[in-house]
């Protein structure tokens, strides 16, 4: 098993050339979910901090995924 982060941001206020905001917020996989959530927590802080205006939302989830590298086809 493996726990994913995803990260879904929105910005309500158009882009333009003159307000223009760059996110990095890359999603990520971690063998456990401890690991995860630690990391999710971090990084929504960051986000929320970082955030151009009020408008700004970000949702983050860790999401369990089978990942069986051990069975042989």
């Amino acid at each position: 098993m493996v726990w994913v982060y995803v990260v879904v941001m929105t910005l309500t206020a158009p882009v333009t050339k003159d307000s223009n905001f760059i996110v990095h917020s890359p999603n990520m996989a971690f063998k456990t979910e401890e690991v995860c959530q630690h990391w999710r927590e971090f990084d929504m802080t960051r986000l929320y901090k970082s955030r151009p205006n009020e408008g700004a939302k970000a949702v983050s989830l860790c999401v369990p995924l089978p990942f069986n590298i051990d069975i042989e086809s």
